[in-house]
């Protein structure tokens, strides 16, 4: 469990570095503070033989311009402006702590990316200069794809109807024109067109 909190916990002051109102020592007051917390939550609530049972509990989420609790409790004990921390902090961001596991998504829709995997070890997010050779992918610029319901048939023009004279045998004739809603003969009577 100390492993996973400490690679969480590096992972979120990474955020914190990027600002130059959060010096060295705020940044490492922080780390501990996060990291004593997650401890503290994490407690009853890490089972390695059931490694995703529990992960919303344990989920660090920021979501709707509101931090995570564990997160702003952390800022306050460390001299942190909470304003600060909601500044530097992804919207949408999602960090599953896991039993051998630590990964986060920003974004609904963001790809799940892995900070660390006991079967590979710590996963390093920047790569290595030494070993880095660039690729040249070519490929077509990306457009924001609409997804919406298929369009209403379109409005025809009302069909126009003229009258046609009806003569019923007990009445004279008269003119009738279609309705929208027609309503029930009154009696029985028989209809003849001329």
């Amino acid at each position: 469990m100390l492993l996973e909190i400490s690679c969480a916990s590096d992972f979120l002051c990474r955020f914190l570095s990027a600002s130059s109102s959060c010096t060295p020592q705020i940044i490492d007051d922080f780390k501990k503070e996060t990291a004593a917390l997650m401890q503290a939550k994490y407690t009853n609530h890490w089972d390695p033989q059931r490694p995703h049972y529990g992960n919303g509990y344990r989920a660090i989420t920021s979501f709707g311009g509101k931090v995570d609790p564990l997160l702003c409790e952390a800022a306050q004990k460390s001299s942190l402006p909470v304003e600060t921390l909601h500044g530097l902090i992804p919207r949408d961001l999602v960090l599953w702590v896991e039993p051998f596991t630590v990964s986060f998504r920003v974004g609904d829709h963001g790809a799940i990316n892995t900070i660390y995997d006991s079967t590979r070890g710590k996963v390093s997010l920047k790569p290595d200069n030494s070993s880095f050779q660039p690729k040249v992918v070519l490929s077509r610029p990306s457009h924001a794809v609409r997804i919406s319901p298929p369009p209403s048939p379109p409005n025809f023009p009302a069909r126009i109807s003229h009258a046609i004279p009806i003569t019923c045998p007990s009445t004279k004739s008269q003119i009738i024109t279609p309705s929208a809603t027609p309503s029930p003969p009154a009696s029985k009577v028989s209809i003849v067109a001329v």
